[in-house]
C-alpha cells in the first residue's frame, strides 16, 4: 500500500514539472549584439508568475547572464558578434522565483553582423 502511494506521488510531481516547459521557442529575430525570443505560456499551468531566461556563450566558462520576465518574449542584448549562445528557458509557477532546477528548454543561436537569422534547434532538458 505505501509502495502504490509513493508511486503516485512521484508521478503527480514529474506531470506537474513537466508543464511547466514553455511551448512554441521561437528565435524571432538576431543581429550582431541581440537575440528576440519568444514563446508561449506552458498549457497546464493555470497560472505562471513569470519566466526565467538564462544565457552565455556557449562552450564557455563565463557565468550564466540570468533575466526574468513575465512577458511571453524577451530582447537578449549587449551580446558579441558572430558568438553561438546557449540559451535556457523555464517557466515558474510561484510568486518567488527558486533555482532553476526543474525542467527547462535549451536553444542555442548565432548572433551575426548582418542581421540575417541563424537558428540551430531547440531541444528540451
Amino acid at each position: 500500500m505505501i509502495f502504490r502511494l509513493l508511486v503516485s506521488i512521484i508521478f503527480v510531481f514529474i506531470t506537474v514539472n513537466l508543464a511547466q516547459i514553455p511551448t512554441n521557442v521561437r528565435i524571432v529575430a538576431t543581429d550582431k549584439d541581440f537575440i528576440r525570443l519568444s514563446w508561449s505560456k506552458p498549457d497546464r499551468i493555470p497560472a505562471v508568475h513569470g519566466y526565467t531566461i538564462k544565457y552565455r556563450p556557449i562552450h564557455s566558462n563565463q557565468s550564466w547572464i540570468v533575466r526574468q520576465t513575465d512577458a511571453t518574449q524577451i530582447v537578449l542584448n549587449e551580446l558579441r558578434p558572430i558568438t553561438k549562445y546557449e540559451i535556457i528557458l523555464q517557466a515558474y509557477a510561484n510568486s518567488s522565483y527558486t533555482d532553476s532546477s526543474g525542467p527547462s528548454t535549451r536553444i542555442e543561436a548565432i548572433t551575426d553582423e548582418t542581421g540575417n537569422f541563424l537558428f540551430s534547434g531547440f531541444i528540451s532538458v
